[in-house]
């Protein structure tokens, strides 16, 4: 019988009391809104649902839905951010072990809330006799078996994957760093050659925590054809080292549409990038016409309209960070006059949000749209 990490236990025990807590309390509080008395219902957004003498159907039954789906979201972040304090007071070897636990013990616990929420709902519809089939009316977002394996693979990259990489007296193995990237500024700028990084699909990580990186900065790498990659930052994101981890950036990245090229021909490409709807660079006599595509609000309308359905099925964090942009679409799109800049601005937020939960088909989908619109 294997034992339990300290973290694992305690994880345990504490998410054993809290079903039985849910049980007792909150679910068994639905039963009691049928009754004249009134009856008190935690919402789990800091205020109490009060309902007295009313059947369970309509509002009644969209507030519960609605509630105890934002309980599972907020338990699994509460778990979370537990697990990560603790984490930190243990070596290497235990914290592997502990997220493997928890990964587990996560999992079967917001799977016994769904189904203990299914089956009170099945029988607050009832009538103590005969009871209607069960209905699962949750998406559950935020707490879906890719959100906890997204949790988890985050946890397991800062506080092992990391920690891997270090010597036993704090100094980084920097030869597990096996890429060799060059950063050039926008302007072509080459600021630093053969960086040592680690380079995957949306992702560039660093220990040369003193790079001045930038979003719109460029990381190259060259492959072994001589020709190179380009990667644009959309997000530094340092990370300050903690219990001996080292400082690092661990940069959101997007391969850039150019193809790969010769380094000389990459830098000027970078160079001549400049912003703005009729921008071009012309070398040497130039007879041509610049034409300009014009988004059609009506067009971007329609594609709004066929995302968010969708929204839902991002993985974090995309799913959060593209209601922004989508937001922005909207309020311009409703405005008198909508300016074309700022409809293409909040598109190539929305596909590179896009781009970066590589593997998800919604956005694959997207990228799609997107891509053809532009």
């Amino acid at each position: 019988m294997s034992t339990l990490t300290p973290i694992g236990a305690r994880l345990q025990i504490a998410l054993d009391a809290e079903y039985l807590r849910m049980q007792n309390e909150w679910f068994f509080n639905w039963h009691q809104i049928g009754r004249d008395s009134v009856v008190e219902i935690d919402g789990f957004d800091g205020r109490m649902i009060r309902y007295g003498g009313i059947k369970f159907s309509g509002t009644a039954r969209d507030v519960y839905w609605g509630t105890i789906q934002r309980y599972a979201r907020q338990k699994v972040g509460q778990l979370f951010d537990e697990i990560e304090r603790e984490l930190q007071n243990y070596p290497l070897e235990i914290r592997s072990k502990a997220l493997n636990e928890a990964h587990s013990l996560i999992r079967v616990f917001i799977t016994k809330i769904r189904k203990a929420a299914v089956d009170k709902d099945r029988i607050l519809r009832g009538n103590g006799f005969a009871f209607p089939s069960a209905q699962d009316l949750g998406n559950w977002a935020g707490a879906q078996p890719s959100d906890i394996e997204s949790r988890i693979a985050t946890l397991r990259h800062i506080y092992c994957d990391i920690e891997v990489a270090k010597g036993g007296d704090g100094m980084v193995f920097r030869d597990m760093m096996r890429d060799r990237v060059t950063l050039v500024k926008t302007d072509g700028t080459v600021v630093r050659e053969k960086i040592q990084a680690q380079v995957s699909p949306g992702q560039i990580i660093t220990f040369d925590a003193d790079l001045p990186l930038e979003p719109g900065d460029h990381f190259l790498r060259s492959l072994p054809s001589g020709l190179v990659e380009d990667y644009v930052v959309d997000d530094p994101n340092f990370m300050t080292g903690i219990h001996g981890i080292p400082s690092s950036f661990q940069s959101k990245v997007r391969r850039s549409r150019e193809a790969a090229a010769p380094p000389h021909q990459v830098i000027q490409r970078i160079t001549n990038h400049f912003h703005g709807d009729n921008s071009r660079v012309t070398f040497g006599t130039d007879n041509s016409v610049n034409i300009v595509n014009q988004l059609q609000p009506l067009a971007v309308a329609q594609l709004v309209e066929q995302i968010k359905p969708h929204v839902g099925s991002l993985p974090e964090p995309q799913r959060t960070e593209i209601l922004v942009p989508l937001k922005l679409l909207e309020d311009e799109i409703r405005s008198c006059s909508p300016e074309p800049s700022k409809l293409q601005v909040a598109l190539q937020s929305i596909l590179t949000i896009a781009e970066s939960a590589a593997g998800n088909l919604v956005a694959a989908g997207i990228q799609s749209m997107i891509t053809k619109l532009l």
